[in-house]
């Protein structure tokens, strides 16, 4: 009983709780902020008995890390970007154009310069007491004409082969204006992001410098996911009636024509997103984008023939194959 006596009188001395308590405790807090106000304006230098609140700080783990650890740890590290820091000369785009690979600037120099590729500008003039040709300021070609004799080209190899295998019916001309269409949108498209999982040619040019350049942009598209070979089945040299797996290098246009064959193919299962002549250069741009990105399907088609014609190269010396050739 006397527990509950003490409890009850303490109860009683307990300040009521409501809005008269409410209203004192925003009187006691104006009252100090007017105090400090007037300190702050008087110029007293008495610290205030109001308890300021301690700065909380804000910053995070993630602050204190540079670009590069976040990327590393949110993307699996930075993109990769080409080694070259400038654009390819001429000599190297011409030896792209022909042989299919970016050598160094000094040795596309020499293969340019190199007594091989004749040209007609490498005619000499005829000299003037030449009985032989008299009234020739040249001299007359000799026969056979070398392979690439003509003094310029009208079309690039690469866009004519390209417009080649995209002309239908015969129609040409609408083959030409899809190849313009093609090189208006990559030429308006933002740079592409290299993948490091899917190399493009040694020596490529970084990514900025690919959309001034559209010509150079589909070559290097081409010639990534080109095939080095093909795998040919030579019928009954396997024994039993099965096809012998060989492997086969290919030449430069081989190899370009399977790799436009591959994109066009992946080109036609995808939907159609529009109407119009546009809309089948704009599908074509966005899977040449999608190569030079590391997006598109094209890549594992090549995977997969060069994987076959690994496993094939242990039928090169094979007996039956020498046998077959006999027969």
């Amino acid at each position: 009983m006397q527990k509950l006596d003490d409890v009850l009188k303490a109860h009683r001395q307990r300040p009521p709780a409501g809005p008269d308590a409410s209203e004192q405790s925003e009187k006691n807090i104006s009252a100090a902020s007017n105090s400090k106000t007037k300190d702050a304006v008087n110029g007293s230098s008495e610290p205030s008995t109001v308890p300021e609140l301690s700065h909380v700080s804000h910053d995070s783990p993630i602050d204190a890390l540079d670009d590069a650890t976040l990327e590393q740890i949110l993307y699996g590290g930075r993109p990769a970007t080409s080694q070259q820091t400038g654009g390819l000369t001429a000599a190297q785009e011409d030896a792209l154009y022909r042989e299919g690979t970016i050598p160094s600037p000094d040795e596309a120099e020499v293969s340019v310069g190199s007594p091989e590729r004749v040209t007609a500008n490498s005619i000499q003039p005829a000299q003037a007491g030449d009985i032989r040709n008299p009234g020739l300021k040249f001299d007359l070609p000799k026969k056979p004409y070398p392979e690439g004799f003509q003094m310029k080209q009208r079309y690039h190899p690469v866009l004519e082969q390209l417009t080649r295998l995209l002309m239908r019916d015969g129609k040409l001309s609408v083959a030409q204006r899809n190849v313009a269409m093609v090189m208006n949108f990559l030429r308006t498209a933002p740079a592409p992001i290299y993948s490091p999982k899917f190399p493009l040619l040694p020596g490529t040019p970084p990514a900025s410098h690919l959309p001034l350049n559209p010509v150079l942009y589909i070559t290097i598209a081409i010639d990534s996911v080109a095939p080095l070979l093909r795998v040919r089945n030579i019928a009954g040299a396997g024994g039993g009636g099965r096809a012998l797996e060989l492997p086969v290098p290919l030449a430069i246009r081989q190899r370009r024509r399977e790799a436009i064959k591959w994109i066009l193919d992946v080109i036609e299962k995808k939907p159609s997103k529009g109407s119009g002549r546009k809309q089948f250069p704009h599908r074509i741009a966005e899977e040449i984008i999608a190569v030079v990105e590391g997006r598109s399907g094209v890549w594992e088609k090549r995977k997969q023939v060069h994987k076959l014609g690994t496993a094939a190269r242990a039928n090169i010396g094979s007996r039956k194959l020498k046998t077959k050739k006999k027969m």
